[in-house]
């Protein structure tokens, strides 16, 4: 078994480090638009594989699987639900082939694309069950802890955080997309960090944060009002700017240090833990690390802090 305390108990000690997008790096692997990026832990497993493996060299501390859209639900509109099993159990086998004995596997949950009344016409009982599936395979397989990710509705992520405590008592991040209004940072469906973090700990979540939609520089903005907002650990992954569409495909055009330079922001805000989201790459992970060691926030603090 990896030689490495548990991952609550390491958030205690010093900042933890998240891997970056997946979807950037299987992009620049040879995905096209409108493949299943899940389809290919079974298809192309040697390139999943492979980008697990430059997110631990370039220094990360978690790595996430490639299950963002692996809900049964998810997987149906690419006529996969009924493998949605073996996808996730084999994007598990990758990411901790991958692993190195220090780091931690993260099985990761994203939303089902469908709405609840009186938006959608989806029920509850239909989203967690879905939920609890992935969450079961995932389980089953060996992850670390769980990160529910990219949410835009308050509602659905309890959900997910629901079904996941259904079937098991490894930790839990949760974390959801919020837009910059002129009143302040909103989900799209018009929830406050404030509320998303006292309803999502009550749920069970161990960790609350944001990830997405938000470059660093508006993340570092957001941090101080998430650390407020929450009594436990706080998890945020900024995308690495505002995409650009040139030749017809969305180009992240921030460089790594200065994302980087963000991200010693917001871990000086109180921030336990960071990563990146879409547009970043194994080269921000590690410029990442570089600066929070130089900084001193990799450093393990003492029992009397």
């Amino acid at each position: 078994m990896p030689s490495r305390i548990p991952f609550l108990e390491l958030l205690k000690k010093r900042v933890v480090l998240f891997d970056g997008a997946m979807g950037t790096s299987l992009i620049a692997g040879g995905m096209a638009a409108g493949d299943c990026p899940e389809e290919w832990n079974l298809s192309h497993g040697d390139v999943i594989a492979g980008v697990h493996q430059a997110y631990a060299r370039a220094g990360a501390d978690v790595l996430q699987t490639n299950t963002l859209g692996g809900t049964p639900m998810k997987l149906k509109a690419a006529g996969l639900a009924d493998r949605a099993q073996r996808i996730n159990a084999q994007a598990v086998r990758l990411a901790r082939q991958a692993c190195p004995d220090h780091c931690y596997v993260a099985g990761d949950i994203g939303p089902t694309g469908q709405f609840l009344p009186p938006v959608g016409n989806r029920t509850p009982e239909e989203l967690r069950d879905t939920f609890r599936e992935q969450a079961l395979a995932l389980a089953d397989e060996g992850v670390d802890l769980f990160i529910i990710e990219t949410f835009y509705d308050l509602q659905e992520i309890l959900l997910a955080v629901e079904a996941v405590r259904s079937v098991s008592d490894r930790p839990v991040a949760a974390t959801l997309s919020f837009e910059k209004k002129p009143r302040g940072f909103f989900t799209m469906m018009g929830d406050t960090p404030e509320d998303c973090a006292r309803r999502l700990i009550a749920a069970g979540a161990d960790v609350v944060g944001t990830n997405c939609n938000l470059g660093s520089a508006e993340m570092a903005e957001f941090a101080p009002l998430w650390r407020r907002a929450a009594e436990g650990p706080v998890l945020i992954q900024p995308n690495a700017g505002q995409p650009q569409v040139v030749d017809g495909l969305l180009v992240y055009q921030q460089k790594a240090e200065t994302f980087a330079e963000d991200i010693v922001t917001i871990a000086r805000s109180g921030i336990d833990t960071v990563g990146g989201c879409c547009g970043t790459t194994p080269e921000f992970i590690e410029r990442i690390r570089r600066r929070l060691t130089e900084e001193g926030f990799m450093k393990e603090k003492a029992q009397n802090e």
